[in-house]
């Protein structure tokens, strides 16, 4: 039998939450994510200039965080295109960010 939770009566989707955060506990990821933030839309190219490692290591990255929901991508012609995904991104990180809101505060 399954105990109640935080979460049951919240727009939380658990295993979202879990892949999104798992995708973002990664430093180049989240550097991905902030030069996509600043920069906009990017190809791997340009993505890869900006990282001192490999353009098939950037490419796993953008991987995690499109299957995350962090980014969406078009191609076009050869290229690649990412950006950040900012619906997805702002619905899971406001959804979690509720929860905590309705937990208990403890201080100190």
């Amino acid at each position: 039998m399954r105990m109640n939770t935080l979460t049951d009566n919240l727009p939380l989707d658990r295993e979202t939450t879990t892949q999104l955060l798992v995708a973002l506990g990664d430093p180049v990821r989240i550097e991905i994510c902030l030069l996509l933030g600043m920069r906009g839309r990017l190809n791997v190219t340009d993505i890869a200039a900006n990282f001192r490692v490999s353009r098939p290591a950037i490419s796993h990255h953008l991987r995690v965080l499109r299957e995350a929901g962090a980014l969406r991508n078009e191609k076009i012609g050869q290229e690649v295109f990412y950006w950040l995904n900012y619906p997805s991104l702002e619905g899971c990180l406001s959804a979690l960010l509720e929860v905590l809101r309705r937990c208990p505060r403890r201080e100190g």
